[in-house]
């Protein structure tokens, strides 16, 4: 387990753990998403430290990317994986050269995967017949 986050999401034991992992994975992304704005949004200033921000990204990424069990091979798992790592080239691009064209698909793509962990987190909380 890394930085707190359980590796490899989807062979959690009980209800109560698939939550808080959950939990942990949408403050992730949230706070990532968060970074990624903002990094956007200062691609001009000169004063802007875009190498730091851009490495506390890569180590959210990398937190994310440990989450998934890839021993599973599930197309989700993979998915996930494939997204992660797109998130993580595009932010290199940045931090490495000063390359911010692939920046807006990341905001989309972390948009989108808050979006569905904040949907499996409600049809978790409300199916009573979840858990063990």
């Amino acid at each position: 387990m890394k930085h707190g986050t359980p590796k490899g999401i989807f062979v959690v034991d009980n209800k109560e753990s698939t939550l808080n992992a959950i939990k942990q994975i949408k403050k992730i992304l949230t706070i990532t998403l968060s970074q990624v704005k903002s990094l956007e949004e200062n691609t001009k200033e000169e004063n802007f430290d875009t190498k730091k921000l851009c490495e506390a990204i890569i180590t959210n990424i990398n937190i994310l990317i440990d989450t998934i069990d890839k021993t599973s091979k599930t197309p989700l798992s993979r998915d996930l994986d494939y997204l992660y790592k797109h998130c993580l080239f595009a932010v290199i691009r940045v931090r490495d050269n000063k390359d911010f064209d692939f920046i807006g698909g990341v905001i989309d793509v972390l948009s989108n995967l808050t979006e569905g962990w904040e949907r499996v987190d409600s049809s978790i909380k409300k199916a009573p017949a979840f858990g063990w």
